[in-house]
């Protein structure tokens, strides 16, 4: 798509051709989310503790995401629209504090306010925040230091069930089924923990060097929405939905 930008500041809306908005603020809803006069935005490639659950208390810190991307919102910011709005009319955006050199999703990943949910086709930018995430995580930051944010393990994915989360594991095998390929981490498909993408994908994804079929006992970080489908299950979408940890035996000689 074609990207649109425009200038926040924190008493004003500067949306160039569609004129100012004067007085309206920026609010964040969660660590992630945040309305401007009567549009709602969803930061891109990011994901925060959620604002819409079905449970009745709110998931652990998501009071301190929220203010935590609050307190990135003071001030003037460059927003740029990064991907179609949503089917709900949420806007998909990047932003930038002005004057700044790092965007708000870097320093929120780097606080541990958000974890990383690769989501558009800007591949160096998410590679960026994941290196980020990485240091937040071995340092406890934020989030990481909740029980709930812990990476799970494959072979024990089934709490899982119901929310995002990264899961890491060792390949049991991979092989493709009609229109899907499927790597599966257990001997049980139908009871273990599955991550699955379209076939278009894995011919689209194996072009461009990530062959889903040569992951067989691979170990690998997958992190997506995990569903029950014959068992936990993350749909693939995007390529760096998938972190490789350590080839298959004999790829390296590593295990």
């Amino acid at each position: 798509m074609k990207r649109r930008a425009f200038l926040v500041h924190a008493g004003a809306c500067v949306l160039g051709s569609q004129g100012a908005r004067g007085g309206a603020r920026a609010r964040a809803l969660s660590g992630d989310r945040f309305i401007l006069g009567d549009e709602e935005f969803q930061l891109a490639d990011v994901i925060a503790p959620p604002l819409y659950s079905l449970k009745p208390d709110r998931p652990a810190y998501f009071e301190a995401a929220m203010r935590a991307l609050q307190k990135q919102l003071e001030g003037e910011l460059a927003v740029e629209d990064v991907a179609p709005k949503t089917r709900w009319g949420v806007r998909t955006v990047s932003v930038r504090r002005r004057g700044g050199g790092e965007t708000v999703q870097e320093a929120l990943v780097s606080a541990g306010a958000v974890r990383v949910a690769p989501h558009t086709d800007d591949l160096a930018f998410i590679d960026r925040l994941m290196r980020r995430e990485a240091a937040a995580r071995r340092s406890h930051e934020g989030l990481w230091a909740y029980d709930a944010y812990k990476i799970a393990d494959a072979l024990a994915a089934g709490g899982a069930v119901g929310g995002y989360h990264l899961i890491e594991g060792v390949v049991a095998n991979a092989n493709a089924v009609r229109s899907r390929c499927y790597l599966n981490f257990g001997a049980d498909y139908r009871t273990d923990f599955t991550a699955s993408a379209a076939g278009r994908l894995c011919r689209l994804w194996a072009k461009g060097g990530l062959d889903l079929a040569a992951l067989a006992g691979a170990k690998i970080r997958v992190r997506g929405f995990v569903d029950e489908i014959n068992g936990p299950s993350i749909d693939l979408v995007h390529q760096k939905q998938i972190e490789l940890l350590a080839p298959p035996r004999g790829e390296g000689g590593e295990r």
